[in-house]
Protein backbone atom coordinates (compact mmCIF):
# COMPACT_ATOMS: atom_id res chain seq x y z
CA UNK A 1 0.00 0.00 0.00
CA UNK A 2 0.96 3.66 -0.20
CA UNK A 3 0.96 4.54 3.47
CA UNK A 4 2.80 3.22 6.40
CA UNK A 5 1.74 0.26 8.13
CA UNK A 6 4.42 0.44 11.44
CA UNK A 7 6.44 2.89 13.63
CA UNK A 8 8.93 0.46 14.25
CA UNK A 9 11.57 -1.94 13.31
CA UNK A 10 10.46 -5.09 12.05
CA UNK A 11 13.18 -8.36 11.71
CA UNK A 12 12.02 -11.17 9.63
CA UNK A 13 13.85 -14.30 9.68
CA UNK A 14 13.24 -17.99 8.50
CA UNK A 15 12.78 -20.74 11.87
CA UNK A 16 11.06 -24.17 12.55
CA UNK A 17 7.42 -22.49 13.68
CA UNK A 18 5.86 -19.43 13.48
CA UNK A 19 6.35 -16.90 16.29
CA UNK A 20 6.85 -13.78 16.96
CA UNK A 21 8.94 -11.67 19.93
CA UNK A 22 8.68 -8.40 21.10
CA UNK A 23 12.21 -5.76 21.47
CA UNK A 24 13.19 -6.71 25.15
CA UNK A 25 13.29 -9.94 24.60
CA UNK A 26 14.57 -9.91 21.33
CA UNK A 27 17.43 -7.42 22.64
CA UNK A 28 18.24 -9.20 25.48
CA UNK A 29 18.96 -12.99 23.49
CA UNK A 30 22.53 -12.26 23.54
CA UNK A 31 22.84 -14.84 20.30
CA UNK A 32 20.66 -12.83 18.10
CA UNK A 33 23.06 -10.41 17.64
CA UNK A 34 21.17 -7.15 18.32
CA UNK A 35 22.25 -6.30 22.04
CA UNK A 36 24.10 -3.53 20.98
CA UNK A 37 20.50 -1.22 20.44
CA UNK A 38 20.52 -0.85 24.11
CA UNK A 39 22.43 1.89 23.77
CA UNK A 40 19.71 3.71 21.75
CA UNK A 41 17.28 3.48 25.16
CA UNK A 42 13.78 2.03 26.38
CA UNK A 43 11.93 3.94 23.26
CA UNK A 44 13.58 1.75 20.10
CA UNK A 45 13.74 -1.10 22.26
CA UNK A 46 10.05 -1.22 22.35
CA UNK A 47 9.17 -0.15 18.57
CA UNK A 48 11.64 -3.57 17.44
CA UNK A 49 9.80 -7.01 17.02
CA UNK A 50 11.21 -10.13 15.61
CA UNK A 51 8.66 -12.22 13.41
CA UNK A 52 9.91 -16.23 12.48
CA UNK A 53 8.41 -17.59 9.40
CA UNK A 54 8.63 -20.91 8.43
CA UNK A 55 7.57 -20.14 4.67
CA UNK A 56 10.55 -17.98 4.04
CA UNK A 57 12.08 -19.08 0.92
CA UNK A 58 15.56 -17.77 1.80
CA UNK A 59 17.27 -19.60 5.35
CA UNK A 60 20.25 -17.55 5.13
CA UNK A 61 19.03 -14.31 5.25
CA UNK A 62 17.46 -12.39 7.83
CA UNK A 63 15.18 -8.88 6.94
CA UNK A 64 15.09 -5.87 8.32
CA UNK A 65 12.07 -3.37 7.57
CA UNK A 66 12.47 0.12 8.38
CA UNK A 67 10.01 2.65 9.18
CA UNK A 68 8.54 4.33 6.45
CA UNK A 69 9.79 8.25 6.32
CA UNK A 70 6.78 10.61 6.26
CA UNK A 71 7.84 14.17 7.11
CA UNK A 72 6.82 16.76 4.79
CA UNK A 73 9.23 18.56 1.59
CA UNK A 74 8.76 21.92 3.94
CA UNK A 75 10.84 19.84 6.63
CA UNK A 76 13.59 18.49 5.16
CA UNK A 77 14.83 22.68 3.92
CA UNK A 78 16.25 22.86 7.62
CA UNK A 79 16.65 19.60 8.12
CA UNK A 80 19.00 18.26 5.73
CA UNK A 81 22.59 20.00 6.48
CA UNK A 82 21.82 21.27 9.84
CA UNK A 83 24.07 18.75 11.65
CA UNK A 84 20.90 18.18 14.28
CA UNK A 85 19.74 14.73 14.99
CA UNK A 86 15.83 14.54 15.05
CA UNK A 87 14.08 12.98 17.59
CA UNK A 88 10.96 13.03 17.24
CA UNK A 89 10.30 9.86 16.98
CA UNK A 90 11.08 9.12 20.78
CA UNK A 91 14.73 7.87 19.87
CA UNK A 92 17.77 8.53 17.57
CA UNK A 93 16.45 7.25 14.03
CA UNK A 94 19.64 8.20 12.19
CA UNK A 95 21.92 6.77 15.04
CA UNK A 96 19.93 3.45 14.83
CA UNK A 97 19.81 3.16 10.78
CA UNK A 98 23.43 3.85 10.98
CA UNK A 99 23.88 0.79 13.08
CA UNK A 100 22.03 -1.68 11.41
CA UNK A 101 23.06 -0.50 8.40
CA UNK A 102 26.77 -0.88 9.02
CA UNK A 103 26.28 -4.79 9.75
CA UNK A 104 24.17 -5.21 7.00
CA UNK A 105 25.46 -7.28 3.80
CA UNK A 106 22.77 -5.58 1.33
CA UNK A 107 20.39 -2.59 1.79
CA UNK A 108 17.70 -1.38 -0.40
CA UNK A 109 16.15 2.05 -0.19
CA UNK A 110 12.81 2.23 -1.39
CA UNK A 111 11.26 5.70 -2.35
CA UNK A 112 7.42 5.61 -3.39
CA UNK A 113 6.24 7.30 -6.75
CA UNK A 114 4.17 9.81 -4.51
CA UNK A 115 7.43 11.00 -2.88
CA UNK A 116 10.18 10.16 -4.77
CA UNK A 117 13.09 11.51 -2.38
CA UNK A 118 11.02 14.72 -1.04
CA UNK A 119 11.01 13.69 2.46
CA UNK A 120 13.70 15.70 4.84
CA UNK A 121 14.18 13.00 6.66
CA UNK A 122 14.95 10.44 3.81
CA UNK A 123 17.37 12.67 2.46
CA UNK A 124 18.98 12.69 5.59
CA UNK A 125 19.00 9.23 6.20
CA UNK A 126 20.63 8.76 3.25
CA UNK A 127 23.32 11.48 3.74
CA UNK A 128 24.14 10.72 7.46
CA UNK A 129 23.42 7.23 8.34
CA UNK A 130 24.04 5.52 4.64
CA UNK A 131 27.26 7.43 3.83
CA UNK A 132 30.24 5.22 3.38
CA UNK A 133 28.38 2.75 2.74
CA UNK A 134 27.65 2.80 -1.66
CA UNK A 135 28.88 -0.94 -2.32
CA UNK A 136 26.00 -2.37 -0.69
CA UNK A 137 23.50 0.52 -1.17
CA UNK A 138 20.95 0.21 -4.27
CA UNK A 139 18.46 2.79 -4.42
CA UNK A 140 14.73 1.34 -5.41
CA UNK A 141 11.66 3.50 -7.21
CA UNK A 142 9.40 1.15 -6.16
CA UNK A 143 5.32 0.49 -7.38
CA UNK A 144 6.38 2.06 -10.83
CA UNK A 145 2.88 -0.05 -11.85
CA UNK A 146 1.15 3.07 -10.48
CA UNK A 147 1.65 5.34 -13.61
CA UNK A 148 -1.13 5.42 -15.53
CA UNK A 149 0.94 7.35 -17.76
CA UNK A 150 4.24 7.27 -19.25
CA UNK A 151 5.12 11.27 -18.43
CA UNK A 152 3.84 10.28 -14.97
CA UNK A 153 6.56 8.19 -14.54
CA UNK A 154 9.28 10.24 -16.01
CA UNK A 155 8.68 13.24 -13.95
CA UNK A 156 8.54 10.73 -11.16
CA UNK A 157 12.45 9.50 -12.34
CA UNK A 158 13.39 12.93 -13.05
CA UNK A 159 12.38 13.92 -9.26
CA UNK A 160 14.18 11.37 -7.67
CA UNK A 161 17.58 11.97 -9.63
CA UNK A 162 16.99 15.76 -9.20
CA UNK A 163 16.52 15.31 -4.84
CA UNK A 164 19.20 12.72 -5.08
CA UNK A 165 21.63 14.76 -6.60
CA UNK A 166 21.06 17.72 -3.85
CA UNK A 167 23.07 14.90 -1.04
CA UNK A 168 25.33 13.05 -2.91
CA UNK A 169 28.74 14.80 -3.72
CA UNK A 170 28.85 13.08 -7.09
CA UNK A 171 28.21 14.75 -10.44
CA UNK A 172 27.32 10.82 -11.26
CA UNK A 173 23.54 9.68 -9.57
CA UNK A 174 23.99 5.90 -8.70
CA UNK A 175 21.71 3.53 -10.33
CA UNK A 176 17.62 3.54 -10.07
CA UNK A 177 16.21 0.32 -9.84
CA UNK A 178 12.48 0.47 -10.94
CA UNK A 179 10.37 -2.20 -9.38
CA UNK A 180 6.51 -2.97 -9.99
CA UNK A 181 4.38 -5.46 -8.80
CA UNK A 182 5.73 -8.90 -9.31
CA UNK A 183 4.10 -10.68 -12.69
CA UNK A 184 1.47 -13.39 -12.20
CA UNK A 185 3.03 -16.35 -12.99
CA UNK A 186 -0.52 -18.06 -13.56
CA UNK A 187 -0.83 -18.42 -17.72
CA UNK A 188 -3.26 -16.62 -19.27
CA UNK A 189 -3.70 -14.08 -16.73
CA UNK A 190 -2.95 -10.63 -17.82
CA UNK A 191 -0.89 -8.44 -15.00
CA UNK A 192 -3.33 -6.11 -12.65
CA UNK A 193 -1.15 -3.45 -13.52
CA UNK A 194 -1.57 -3.36 -17.51
CA UNK A 195 -4.35 -1.57 -19.49
CA UNK A 196 -7.07 -3.52 -20.51
CA UNK A 197 -6.89 -2.55 -23.89
CA UNK A 198 -2.97 -2.13 -23.78
CA UNK A 199 -1.42 -4.00 -26.67
CA UNK A 200 1.24 -6.48 -25.53
CA UNK A 201 2.38 -7.68 -29.05
CA UNK A 202 4.12 -4.51 -29.64
CA UNK A 203 7.96 -5.11 -29.26
CA UNK A 204 8.48 -1.98 -27.61
CA UNK A 205 5.88 -3.48 -24.94
CA UNK A 206 7.73 -6.75 -25.03
CA UNK A 207 10.90 -5.15 -24.33
CA UNK A 208 9.57 -2.93 -21.77
CA UNK A 209 8.39 -5.93 -19.78
CA UNK A 210 11.24 -7.65 -20.00
CA UNK A 211 13.49 -4.76 -18.95
CA UNK A 212 11.00 -4.78 -15.91
CA UNK A 213 11.35 -8.22 -15.06
CA UNK A 214 14.75 -8.55 -15.48
CA UNK A 215 15.10 -5.49 -13.38
CA UNK A 216 13.29 -7.16 -9.98
CA UNK A 217 15.41 -10.66 -10.80
CA UNK A 218 18.11 -8.47 -10.44
CA UNK A 219 17.38 -7.00 -7.13
CA UNK A 220 16.66 -10.39 -6.25
CA UNK A 221 19.82 -11.55 -7.31
CA UNK A 222 21.64 -8.84 -5.29
CA UNK A 223 19.36 -10.02 -2.19
CA UNK A 224 20.30 -13.58 -2.46
CA UNK A 225 23.63 -13.28 -2.46
CA UNK A 226 23.62 -11.59 0.50
CA UNK A 227 24.81 -14.76 2.53
CA UNK A 228 27.72 -14.77 -0.03
CA UNK A 229 28.57 -10.78 0.58
CA UNK A 230 28.44 -11.18 3.91
CA UNK A 231 32.26 -12.70 3.79
CA UNK A 232 32.86 -9.90 1.44
CA UNK A 233 31.87 -7.74 4.24
CA UNK A 234 33.75 -8.93 6.92
CA UNK A 235 37.03 -9.30 5.19
CA UNK A 236 36.15 -5.69 4.15
CA UNK A 237 35.31 -4.51 7.76
CA UNK A 238 38.62 -6.48 8.86
CA UNK A 239 40.64 -4.50 6.63
CA UNK A 240 38.81 -1.03 7.32
CA UNK A 241 39.14 -1.85 11.04
CA UNK A 242 42.82 -3.01 10.69
CA UNK A 243 43.25 0.05 9.07
CA UNK A 244 41.91 2.79 10.96
CA UNK A 245 43.70 1.07 14.74
CA UNK A 246 46.80 1.42 12.38
CA UNK A 247 46.60 5.25 11.51
CA UNK A 248 45.23 5.70 14.86
CA UNK A 249 48.27 4.02 16.70
CA UNK A 250 50.86 5.54 14.30
CA UNK A 251 49.69 9.45 15.29
CA UNK A 252 48.84 8.02 19.35
CA UNK A 253 52.62 6.66 19.05
CA UNK A 254 54.37 9.70 18.20
CA UNK A 255 52.28 12.18 20.37
CA UNK A 256 53.15 9.60 22.94
CA UNK A 257 56.72 9.76 22.52
CA UNK A 258 57.15 13.57 22.01
CA UNK A 259 55.27 14.07 25.28
CA UNK A 260 57.97 11.33 26.87
CA UNK A 261 60.69 12.97 25.64
CA UNK A 262 59.48 16.71 27.08
CA UNK A 263 58.90 15.36 30.32
CA UNK A 264 62.11 13.43 30.62
CA UNK A 265 63.87 16.16 29.99
CA UNK A 266 62.60 18.46 32.40
CA UNK A 267 62.91 15.98 34.87
CA UNK A 268 66.75 15.41 33.59
CA UNK A 269 66.83 19.09 34.44
CA UNK A 270 65.16 19.09 38.20
CA UNK A 271 67.60 15.85 39.11
CA UNK A 272 70.32 17.85 37.60
CA UNK A 273 69.91 20.48 39.83
CA UNK A 274 69.30 18.77 43.16
CA UNK A 275 72.23 16.42 42.12
CA UNK A 276 75.03 19.60 41.49
CA UNK A 277 73.72 21.51 44.04
CA UNK A 278 74.39 18.36 46.74
CA UNK A 279 77.57 17.51 44.66
CA UNK A 280 79.09 21.07 45.41
CA UNK A 281 77.68 21.04 48.80
CA UNK A 282 79.13 17.57 50.31
CA UNK A 283 82.89 18.72 48.32
CA UNK A 284 83.16 21.69 50.14
CA UNK A 285 82.17 20.27 53.29
CA UNK A 286 84.67 17.85 52.95
CA UNK A 287 87.54 20.37 52.02
CA UNK A 288 86.31 22.81 54.72
CA UNK A 289 84.66 21.09 57.29
CA UNK A 290 83.96 24.33 59.46
CA UNK A 291 81.78 25.33 56.77
CA UNK A 292 78.78 23.16 57.57
CA UNK A 293 76.31 25.60 57.91
CA UNK A 294 76.80 26.82 54.67
CA UNK A 295 76.82 23.39 53.09
CA UNK A 296 73.30 22.64 54.45
CA UNK A 297 72.19 25.94 53.06
CA UNK A 298 73.46 24.87 49.81
CA UNK A 299 71.92 21.71 49.86
CA UNK A 300 68.28 22.72 51.25
CA UNK A 301 68.29 25.22 48.45
CA UNK A 302 69.25 22.85 45.47
CA UNK A 303 66.41 20.49 47.22
CA UNK A 304 64.21 23.53 46.15
CA UNK A 305 65.66 24.63 43.34
CA UNK A 306 65.14 20.86 41.71
CA UNK A 307 61.61 20.76 43.67
CA UNK A 308 60.79 24.45 41.55
CA UNK A 309 62.00 22.96 38.48
CA UNK A 310 59.53 20.12 39.07
CA UNK A 311 56.51 21.83 39.71
CA UNK A 312 56.80 24.72 36.87
CA UNK A 313 57.94 21.09 34.23
CA UNK A 314 54.80 19.83 35.72
CA UNK A 315 52.77 23.42 34.77
CA UNK A 316 54.32 23.51 31.33
CA UNK A 317 53.30 19.60 30.69
CA UNK A 318 50.32 20.55 30.94
CA UNK A 319 49.81 23.15 28.84
CA UNK A 320 51.88 20.66 26.43
CA UNK A 321 49.24 18.24 27.07
CA UNK A 322 46.43 20.60 26.20
CA UNK A 323 48.29 21.89 23.07
CA UNK A 324 48.32 17.95 21.77
CA UNK A 325 45.23 17.15 22.18
CA UNK A 326 44.16 20.34 20.13
CA UNK A 327 42.41 19.58 16.57
CA UNK A 328 45.50 22.17 15.01
CA UNK A 329 48.23 20.42 16.50
CA UNK A 330 46.30 16.73 15.13
CA UNK A 331 45.98 18.05 11.66
CA UNK A 332 50.03 19.24 11.99
CA UNK A 333 50.92 15.83 13.02
CA UNK A 334 49.03 14.33 10.56
CA UNK A 335 50.35 16.34 7.79
CA UNK A 336 53.82 15.54 8.91
CA UNK A 337 53.62 11.91 9.63
CA UNK A 338 51.51 11.12 6.27
CA UNK A 339 53.46 14.12 4.29
CA UNK A 340 54.06 11.47 0.56
CA UNK A 341 50.23 10.65 1.20
CA UNK A 342 48.90 13.98 1.52
CA UNK A 343 51.40 15.05 -0.76
CA UNK A 344 50.23 12.35 -3.64
CA UNK A 345 46.36 13.17 -2.52
CA UNK A 346 45.98 10.14 -1.68
CA UNK A 347 41.65 10.23 -1.06
CA UNK A 348 42.02 6.39 1.41
CA UNK A 349 44.36 8.45 3.88
CA UNK A 350 42.64 11.65 4.09
CA UNK A 351 39.24 9.54 4.62
CA UNK A 352 40.89 7.41 7.42
CA UNK A 353 42.12 10.25 9.08
CA UNK A 354 38.79 12.01 9.36
CA UNK A 355 37.26 9.08 10.81
CA UNK A 356 40.34 8.50 13.49
CA UNK A 357 40.90 12.50 14.64
CA UNK A 358 37.86 12.80 16.70
CA UNK A 359 37.69 9.28 18.95
CA UNK A 360 41.90 9.89 19.03
CA UNK A 361 41.26 13.02 20.30
CA UNK A 362 38.81 12.04 22.68
CA UNK A 363 41.22 9.10 23.77
CA UNK A 364 43.48 12.13 24.37
CA UNK A 365 41.50 13.91 27.03
CA UNK A 366 40.22 11.46 28.51
CA UNK A 367 42.69 9.01 29.25
CA UNK A 368 45.51 11.07 29.29
CA UNK A 369 48.43 11.53 27.19
CA UNK A 370 50.77 10.59 30.35
CA UNK A 371 48.84 7.86 30.91
CA UNK A 372 49.52 6.38 27.41
CA UNK A 373 51.08 2.84 27.16
CA UNK A 374 53.34 2.17 24.22
CA UNK A 375 52.42 -0.49 21.69
CA UNK A 376 55.38 -2.67 21.13
CA UNK A 377 56.60 -3.44 17.60
CA UNK A 378 55.66 -6.93 18.04
CA UNK A 379 52.05 -6.24 17.93
CA UNK A 380 52.46 -3.20 15.12
CA UNK A 381 53.78 -5.76 12.73
CA UNK A 382 51.09 -8.54 13.36
CA UNK A 383 48.47 -5.43 12.42
CA UNK A 384 50.65 -4.72 9.10
CA UNK A 385 50.70 -8.37 8.80
CA UNK A 386 46.78 -8.44 8.51
CA UNK A 387 46.44 -5.73 6.35
CA UNK A 388 49.32 -6.73 4.12
CA UNK A 389 49.17 -10.35 3.87
CA UNK A 390 45.97 -11.62 5.78
CA UNK A 391 43.48 -9.88 3.97
CA UNK A 392 44.60 -10.37 0.96
CA UNK A 393 44.63 -13.72 1.21
CA UNK A 394 41.32 -13.96 2.17
CA UNK A 395 39.86 -12.00 -0.34
CA UNK A 396 41.41 -14.70 -2.90
CA UNK A 397 39.48 -17.48 -0.84
CA UNK A 398 36.32 -15.65 -0.98
CA UNK A 399 36.20 -14.40 -4.47
CA UNK A 400 36.20 -18.09 -5.93
CA UNK A 401 32.84 -18.54 -3.82
CA UNK A 402 30.96 -15.56 -4.65
CA UNK A 403 31.89 -15.58 -8.42
CA UNK A 404 30.40 -19.39 -8.86
CA UNK A 405 27.13 -18.29 -7.39
CA UNK A 406 27.19 -14.79 -9.14
CA UNK A 407 27.78 -16.47 -12.30
CA UNK A 408 24.83 -19.09 -12.01
CA UNK A 409 22.37 -15.94 -10.44
CA UNK A 410 22.94 -13.86 -13.17
CA UNK A 411 22.36 -15.94 -16.20
CA UNK A 412 18.94 -16.19 -15.63
CA UNK A 413 18.84 -12.21 -15.44
CA UNK A 414 20.56 -12.20 -18.61
CA UNK A 415 17.98 -14.93 -20.38
CA UNK A 416 15.35 -12.27 -20.25
CA UNK A 417 17.29 -9.25 -21.03
CA UNK A 418 19.50 -10.68 -24.01
CA UNK A 419 17.10 -13.26 -25.64
CA UNK A 420 14.35 -11.32 -26.09
CA UNK A 421 12.49 -14.34 -24.16
CA UNK A 422 9.63 -11.68 -23.07
CA UNK A 423 7.28 -14.78 -23.00
CA UNK A 424 9.41 -15.96 -19.98
CA UNK A 425 7.12 -13.23 -18.00
CA UNK A 426 4.43 -15.95 -17.85
CA UNK A 427 1.15 -14.42 -19.40
CA UNK A 428 -0.34 -14.95 -22.64
CA UNK A 429 -1.35 -11.66 -25.17
CA UNK A 430 -4.21 -9.88 -25.34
Amino acid sequence: GVAPTDDGFTIITAGDEDSNRDGPTLIGDPDMGFSGLRVFGPNLIHHVNLKIRQDLALHDIMLIDSPGMIDSPTDSISYVGSGQGRRDRGYDFEGVTRWLAERADVILLFFDPDKPGTTGETLSVLTNSLAGMDHKLHIILNKVDQFEKIHDFARAYGSLCWNLSKVIPRKDIPRIYTMCTPISEKQGKRPDYLPDKMNLKGKAWAASLADLEATRLEVEHQVSMAPERRVDNMITQLYDSASLLQMHIVVMEAIRAEYQQQRKRFYLLAGGVGVFGNTVSLAALYMVPTIWGFSATLSLSSLLGAAGVFLYGNHVLGNVRTEMASEENLERLFSRLYVHEVAEGNEFVKALWIRVKRPLKGTLETVGIANLNRVSSRDFNALEKVINETVPSLRRDASYLTKQKSKSLQQEVDQVVDDGNWQRLNYKTA
